[in-house]
């Protein structure tokens, strides 16, 4: 997979950008007034990048103990003095506080993000991670950088905080910049073309600078790019990189492909097995109907034939003290009572008025147990054949109202 990471000059408005793999093996790079042909040309993995401007600012606060999102929700107050304009104008991502208590906030104008970031945005141009160049050096804790570009210099102390501004104001600077950091080590990246600098003149303690000379930005992207990352990424909230829909679905479309014909087919099925369940109830309901009126040719038809067997049923007596109903709930409580005993079939035969009850028990004295009960609710009981069935045994039982 090939990543791209670019460096914005602002005040030019030129990009520069190398394209690597995994493993940081520079495969192509270039520049240009717009990423647009190198993104179009290419899949890309990744894209990150860094932008430099004096128009960009940086400020340190002292905040106290708390919550990250209670310290965010605190910022707009705390820089209210240190701002020309209003806070809303103003779009702002921070650090995480640091052990001196302070947290370092990058701030841009709202203005300047809709203009640069919604315009990559509307050309097709996703970018994953975008940091000031100021605060996108990866430090120890007694260095710092420093990039000289003609008219315009960087200096920074990774996250901790940076600047971008004239040349000759950041080398002015430049010893209050090291002295308030402590910094012994001083990393220089200078245009070639520019004259030697006199650093006892700026800087005038002990500080080791190891200078490296470039050609240009994209020369110094490729040389810098190890000690590069993202700190601060500034797309946050309603700057966050968008999500590439087309991207996605093109990357995900057999997953998606083959989500949708399961789903499809699982409700084929369901439809296929509501359609058979209904057609399998209309035709045994039909059954119903034809054997019920075969038995009771006098009954009225009707389409309703629960209503009409629930009425027959009403009608129909055990005996006379006892409805058919309540013999049967009765049958039923006696049987599931016993825990040991379980009903496997009931039938009654209206010629004889008599039920044939098939129960499972295991052992004989669950049997006996049973038609006991039975005796004492006032039933005539019969006990027909038996036979055992694995470890269990089947018994018939003939059951008359006394």
């Amino acid at each position: 997979m090939e990543n791209l990471t670019f460096l914005l000059n602002h005040p030019n408005k030129s990009y520069f950008w190398v394209i690597c793999d995994e493993s940081g093996t520079l495969i192509e790079k270039g520049q240009g007034k717009s990423l647009k042909d190198i993104v179009s040309q290419k899949k890309l993995h990744k894209i990150e990048g860094f932008i430099f401007s004096p128009l960009l600012s940086n400020k340190k606060i002292e905040v106290p103990p708390a919550k990250k999102s209670q310290i965010l929700e605190s910022i707009p107050y705390l820089l209210e003095d240190n701002i020309l304009g209003e806070i809303k104008d103003y779009h702002f991502v921070m650090t995480s506080r640091n052990e001196r208590g302070e947290v370092n906030v990058s701030l841009i104008q709202k203005t300047f993000m809709d203009q640069e970031i919604n315009s990559l945005y509307e050309e097709g141009i996703n970018i994953d991670s975008l940091s000031f160049l100021d605060t996108g050096f990866q430090i120890n804790k007694s260095d710092s950088f420093l990039v000289i570009f003609k008219e315009y210099s960087i200096f920074s102390r990774g996250s901790e905080w940076g600047w971008c501004s004239e040349t000759e104001t950041i080398l002015s600077t430049l010893k209050k910049s090291l002295d308030e950091f402590n910094c012994t080590s001083l990393n220089v990246y200078k245009l070639d073309q520019l004259e030697e600098i006199d650093w006892q003149k700026y800087i005038q303690t002990e500080v080791n600078v190891n200078c490296t000379e470039v050609k240009d930005e994209l020369d110094f992207l490729e040389k810098a790019l190890p000690f590069l990352g993202q700190n601060l990424n500034i797309l946050q909230n309603q700057y966050a990189p968008r999500i590439d829909w087309k991207e996605l679905f093109t990357n995900w479309r057999y997953a998606l492909a083959t989500t949708s014909l399961v789903i499809i087919f699982y409700f084929l099925q369901i439809s296929l097995d509501i359609y058979q369940n209904n057609s399998l109830s209309s035709e045994l309901e039909e059954k119903s109907k034809s054997l019920f009126y075969a038995d009771f040719p006098e009954e009225l038809q009707s389409n309703d034939i629960q209503k009409a067997l629930k009425n027959k049923l009403r009608n129909l007596n055990f005996s006379e003290s006892e409805p058919f109903l309540k013999t049967v709930q009765n049958l039923t409580q006696v049987i599931s009572n016993n825990e040991r005993v379980s009903l496997f079939s009931i039938n009654y035969d209206m010629n004889r008025n008599q039920f044939m009850v098939e129960i499972q028990c295991s052992q004989f004295e669950d049997l006996e147990a049973v038609k006991s009960t039975f005796l004492q609710r006032g039933y005539q009981v019969e006990v027909g054949s038996s036979k055992r069935v694995g470890n269990s045994i089947l018994s018939e039982i003939l059951i008359r109202k006394s």
